[in-house]
């Protein structure tokens, strides 16, 4: 952990309204984590129903409250009401560069940085935030992955019946060119199974059963309704799945039922990239 900075008073907090503010502030350092606290009469998680960081005026992290807070409970992050963790580093990664990778790097491309926040049907709410930081990633053991930034991306997708389907996962496929993913987090009821094929060849072939038992076994906490492709279940970030260099990419979701899904993408990138 860096250091510790609370950030400057979120503009617009209302009821319901699109909260806001300028992390501007944080340039000439790393962002590693951020942390929003939740107050007033009536203001939960689900109640933030939209989340999006933006540098350089372009969406690079798009979420909701709820589906973060799941996301960061699957990864062990204990669950508080009153506060909810953006984290853009690996804080359990078995080495430090692997803990910092995916870190944002100010310094490296980045002009101008502001959070977005959709609050819903709060009662009084107040909002705070805070951000660990460190110095820019200058070492030469971090040269070569100070760029990349730990991006979420989202798209929703109707699956009609049940059966095997294709999924449509944001920056997976080979004419988007492809991405650098951490994991992949299915919010589905009804999907029991994933098949995923790479130039061909079978990469990943679970249940949501058997998937759901390594994960424990790595010390992670499956959550209810989200299957969770983790390619650094390890916590080492040379696992992840890199679909830049694919000639042909499949990814199919077997459900129960039909339903519609949301999906989430972790990914590495930088800033210019999609």
């Amino acid at each position: 952990m860096g250091a510790r900075y609370k950030l400057l008073s979120f503009n617009n907090v209302q009821a319901t309204g699109l909260a806001n503010v300028d992390l501007d502030g944080l340039k000439g350092t790393t962002i590693e984590r951020i942390v929003l606290q939740l107050g007033g009469t009536t203001f939960t998680k689900s109640m933030l129903t939209g989340i999006q960081l933006k540098a350089n005026g372009k969406v690079i992290f798009d979420t909701t409250g709820a589906r973060i807070d799941t996301r960061m409970q699957y990864r062990g992050i204990t669950a508080n009401a009153n506060f909810l963790t953006i984290d853009f580093s690996e804080i359990r990664a078995k080495t430090e560069n692997g803990q910092s990778i995916g870190a944002i790097d100010t310094t490296a491309g980045i002009s101008s940085l502001k959070l977005e926040v959709q609050i819903t049907g709060a009662t009084a709410p107040t909002l705070q935030g805070w951000a660990e930081v460190s110095p820019p990633q200058l070492d030469q053991v971090n040269v070569q992955t100070r760029g990349l930034i730990a991006r979420v991306h989202s798209a929703s997708q109707t699956i009609g019946a049940a059966g095997q389907f294709a999924l449509t996962v944001p920056h997976f496929s080979v004419s988007d060119g492809g991405s650098i993913f951490k994991r992949i987090a299915i919010f589905s009821a009804n999907m029991n199974a994933l098949l995923i094929k790479k130039n061909g060849v079978i990469y990943e072939d679970s249940t949501k059963a058997m998937n759901d038992y390594q994960q424990n076994e790595y010390r992670k906490v499956p959550q209810a309704g989200v299957y969770m492709m983790d390619f650094i279940i390890d916590d080492n970030q040379s696992q992840v799945f890199n679909g830049r260099d694919a000639q042909t990419l499949e990814i199919l979701g077997t459900f129960s039922a039909g339903e519609t899904i949301i999906i989430e993408s972790e990914v590495l990138e930088p800033v210019g990239a999609f």
